[in-house]
């Protein structure tokens, strides 16, 4: 990797973790004010609803954004007819899907009018959620600053709403409308910075779309499938438990995540340069593939400890002590995050190896195996087991499936070998630093 390259990467990712780490700060404070205004169980009904909505914004993203990074990347001259078409698509998709969540919410919930306005509101981002295919070329460009920026201040907007709120002691459902406006002022900024800083035509291409669905397909399956076993334990809690099991739980799966943008970061920044390299050289960009790999893998055992060993103190000062339960769901759930961020940094070796079809089975057998430990383990342990049945989930999706195809068994042995890279990755990590500081 060249050293502009690392540069640029390093540079992307300091701007993203700035962006999180603000996210994270105004979120952890306020979100920790609105679960003690609203309680264990309103608040459950909050995050009961995201798990469904989440479900449908995964299945209205069509499984395009990796697949237009990629496709981007191999064909250039085509950004603004990917763009476009992936824009319309996604658009039509979420436009679809909004009914949908509010048919699904009333069928499950039947005569809950509490549950189906917050829904309706909630939902309401998924729509704005569109913008997202705009980041795509943020993203191939290395221009994150821009995305930061505009959800920099999305957060700050939609936390003043929040503020807002809590003085005037506002009830469940406005709550829930402030996802939905952090989501419309993104899509507002990030467009006005696309038109702004570039002159790319976008343009709605038949063939195009028909080629994105033809390769996203896989996709699709595979992050819809990844979505419900993350989403799936809050909902069966919901059902087998009460929304104050969910709330509680929700808390331990907040705290238990919350770090991930660090390493996500790296991976997002990382993402085309590594896929660059697979056009000139296998042995590099598989050399480049471990060394992220390495960093992830370093950040996300560094943090998953730490919320081991302190998070019921967090518990105690962010949520009060309803939420004390929270704390042995919390360690479980940690460690989960350790090794599933792995998964995610496997994105970039399956498309490069375009081996979006293998990525399916894998999602789509450890949603089956979690929907399956979730019942049994939420029956007998609570939210106890619906930490476990992750746990398990995520050991079996990350390190285990991939064994099942000789084409994917490689992966395994990347993410062990990536383990010998850490050294290397804090020396030229911190060479990088150091020079950065000097030409200053």
């Amino acid at each position: 990797m060249s050293g502009g390259s690392k540069k640029k990467i390093l540079s992307n990712s300091v701007w993203m973790i700035i962006q999180q780490l603000y996210s994270m700060i105004t979120s952890f404070i306020l979100v920790a004010l609105i679960a003690r205004h609203l309680g264990p169980s309103d608040y459950g009904l909050i995050s009961y609803c995201a798990s469904v909505i989440s479900i449908f914004t995964t299945l209205a993203g069509l499984g395009l954004d990796n697949v237009i990074v990629s496709e981007i990347v191999k064909n250039p001259e085509k950004e603004g007819s990917y763009l476009g078409t992936a824009l319309l698509m996604r658009l039509a998709a979420s436009l679809v899907s909004y009914p949908m969540i509010i048919l699904v919410i009333l069928v499950i919930n039947p005569g809950n009018k509490m549950l189906t306005a917050i829904a309706a509101l909630q939902a309401l981002g998924m729509i704005f959620h569109t913008y997202e295919v705009l980041v795509c070329w943020f993203k191939i460009k290395l221009k994150m600053v821009y995305i930061s920026i505009a959800i920099i201040c999305a957060i700050t907007v939609t936390s003043v709403f929040r503020i807002f709120l809590l003085a005037n002691k506002a009830s469940t459902g406005w709550f829930s409308l402030a996802i939905s406006v952090q989501a419309f002022v993104s899509a507002i900024i990030v467009t006005a910075f696309f038109v702004r800083k570039t002159d790319v035509r976008l343009r709605f291409c038949l063939s195009d779309a028909k080629s994105l669905l033809k390769l996203s397909y896989n996709c699709i399956i595979s992050s819809v499938s990844i979505i419900i076993y993350m989403e799936a334990d809050k909902i069966l809690l919901e059902k087998m438990t009460d929304s104050a099991q969910v709330g509680i739980y929700a808390a331990a799966v907040t705290l238990a995540t919350f770090w991930q943008f660090v390493p996500s970061a790296l991976i997002e920044s990382s993402r085309p340069v590594v896929l660059g390299k697979r056009k000139t050289s296998i042995e590099e960009y598989l050399e480049q593939f471990k060394l992220v790999m390495a960093g992830v893998n370093l950040m996300s055992f560094v943090f998953s400890l730490l919320m081991s060993c302190l998070g019921w103190i967090f518990i105690r000062v962010l949520y009060g002590t309803e939420y004390m339960d929270a704390f042995i769901p919390l360690i479980i759930l940690s460690v989960s995050s350790f090794i599933g961020i792995s998964g995610y940094t496997r994105t970039i070796w399956i498309t490069g190896e375009n081996y979006y079809k293998y990525e399916k089975w894998f999602a789509l057998t450890a949603a089956i195996l979690n929907i399956g430990l979730d019942i049994l383990l939420i029956f007998k342990f609570g939210i106890i087991g619906a930490a476990m049945a992750t746990l398990v989930t995520y050991v079996y999706e990350v390190l285990i499936v991939p064994l099942f195809f000789r084409e994917t068994r490689g992966f395994t042995r990347l993410y062990f070998q990536s383990f010998g890279m850490i050294p290397r990755f804090i020396t030229e990590s911190m060479s990088l630093i150091r020079s950065k500081i000097a030409r200053k």
